[in-house]
């Protein structure tokens, strides 16, 4: 993840640490050269306090931070950035539209990756692969991200619940039982029909797991797990939902093959045994 962003949800920072952060990150190209001495003379900081900052945002030290910037000043010079919410302009061809994406879906999925936290990862499989039901609550785009991932899941034979309105999605929240784990996919976190159904579910102790970006307190209180995705992309303003589809795509994709390496041999077993009655097509391989 790039250090601005783990300096971002670094929520624990004391306020001269903070400062330090800023400085940080208006000055990497000055640090990667600079000695510790220097830095404590231009910042005005303890060498005890940057060691601090370093171990909080999961650095060895003060050598491991200049590495680290220094291979972000070299990518940085590298890499074309490529506005997620505007990728293209009127004056692009349909070449440099194609080109623009490429980059945008990489950089996003790249992005997203970066967020994962492994071991939260593994906690959320093991949770989704004991449950007898999946209930996947969300809304407009994302809907035919679930349907795609209900799909998946139940071709190995898993029970998944996508109910497209809020109406019925409100129904399907009364009447779960402890034997039912909940997927809220909202890239905002903000989305109306939140609230009303986290209570229900709160209510009835259904665990709930939580997708979207990061930064959101509230919802990192209301569900019991999170898995983060890209964050660049506006709420609103913007040309339409490339970078916030692809990377809740890819998340959902991944939950998807996590669970079913957990049983590798019997599901693909099951794809085997199920082909012809799924597909009837009068396909042959010559």
């Amino acid at each position: 993840m790039e250090l601005e962003k783990v300096i971002k949800y670094c929520d624990d920072l004391t306020p001269t640490e903070s400062r330090f952060a800023e400085y940080v990150l208006l000055n990497k190209e000055k640090i990667v050269s600079c000695t510790m001495q220097e830095l404590i003379r231009d910042t005005f900081v303890s060498k005890s306090l940057i060691h601090r900052f370093c171990k909080k945002i999961h650095l060895s030290g003060f050598n491991e931070l200049k590495v680290i910037l220094e291979k972000e000043n070299f990518l940085r010079e590298k890499t074309v950035k490529i506005d997620v919410n505007f990728p293209f302009s009127a004056q692009d061809s349909s070449k440099v539209i194609a080109e623009k994406l490429l980059c945008l879906y990489s950089d996003t999925i790249q992005d997203t990756h970066d967020f994962i936290d492994l071991e939260d990862l593994r906690k959320i499989v093991l949770l989704l692969h004991k449950a007898h039901y999946i209930d996947i609550y969300t809304h407009a785009h994302n809907i035919s991200i679930a349907e795609n991932f209900q799909d998946k899941m139940m071709s190995i034979g898993r029970m998944i619940s996508c109910m497209e309105s809020f109406y019925k999605q409100r129904r399907q929240a009364l009447i779960v039982d402890k034997t039912h784990v909940a997927v809220i996919l909202s890239y905002s976190g903000k989305a109306t029909f939140i609230p009303k159904i986290v209570q229900v579910l709160k209510e009835r102790a259904i665990p709930i797991v939580w997708i979207g970006r990061a930064g959101n307190e509230e919802m990192k209180l209301l569900s019991d797990y999170q898995l983060y995705i890209s964050d660049r992309e506006d709420f609103r303003l913007r040309l339409s939902q490339f970078s916030s589809h692809i990377a809740m795509q890819y998340t959902m994709d991944l939950l998807f093959s996590c669970i079913f390496k957990l049983d590798y041999e019997k599901n693909i077993e099951l794809l085997y045994k199920n082909i012809n009655v799924l597909d009837d097509r009068l396909i042959t391989n010559e």
